[in-house]
């Protein structure tokens, strides 16, 4: 037996067809009227980048070097070890404000001296103590070049605004101020280049210098 709801019933006069999101064939939207942003390809937030509209991804823009380099940076959060344009990286300060253009340069003085002392060090044991203090000396020296080293890299990513750079090279500034209250007391001429690189770590914590920082 066939049920009566089973059966089609016909089309009421006046009824209403169901809905449908596909507008019916010739329409014309109302003059004015825009999309939605969903349904726009290349809305803000849905283009591609280098088009207009395009919104960069959440957190992108903090990564960006600072704006005003003379040169292309990594990025802030990167390692950034590239030796394609090393010169230019050095050499080059533009767009990084007064006082970290001077803790920048302090922070390359500081390791250059090191290597300096380092040398008249070893000469000065090895003239007091004869040959046998030859190869400490040159041990020290080689070490020194290479925390020198380590020092330009990080000063460079400082400059270009990565800020695991400023903390690492804060931790090294406590250091140095620690080393330079030490080597006071003994004489030691390496108090030189600690007191460089304390003067390079405050510079690098004022006012002007933490906007280079920012995103």
């Amino acid at each position: 037996m066939t049920n009566p709801s089973d059966v089609p019933q016909p089309e009421q006069p006046g009824a209403q067809p169901p809905a449908s999101n596909v507008p019916p064939a010739g329409y014309q939207p109302p003059q004015g009227y825009q999309q939605p942003p969903s349904y726009q390809a290349t809305g803000q937030g849905y283009g591609q980048a280098g088009q207009p509209g395009y919104a960069a991804p959440m957190g992108a823009a903090n990564n960006a070097p600072p704006a005003g380099l003379g040169y292309t940076a990594p990025a802030r959060n990167t390692f950034g070890l590239d030796f394609n344009n090393i010169g230019e990286r050095i050499s080059n300060t533009q767009g990084a404000p007064q006082q970290l253009v001077i803790s920048y340069w302090l922070w390359i003085a500081a390791a250059a001296l090191g290597v300096v002392l380092s040398v008249v060090s070893m000469f000065t044991i090895t003239n007091a103590l004869g040959g046998l203090m030859v190869g400490a000396g040159i041990t020290a020296l080689i070490i020194s070049v290479v925390f020198a080293a380590f020092y330009v890299f990080i000063a460079i990513r400082l400059k270009e605004g990565a800020r695991w750079a400023r903390l690492v090279l804060s931790i090294l500034g406590g250091l140095a101020l620690i080393s330079f209250l030490l080597q006071l007391t003994t004489g030691n001429l390496n108090f030189i280049g600690s007191a460089v690189a304390a003067a390079a770590a405050v510079l690098m914590w004022l006012p002007q210098s933490q906007e280079h920082f920012k995103s």
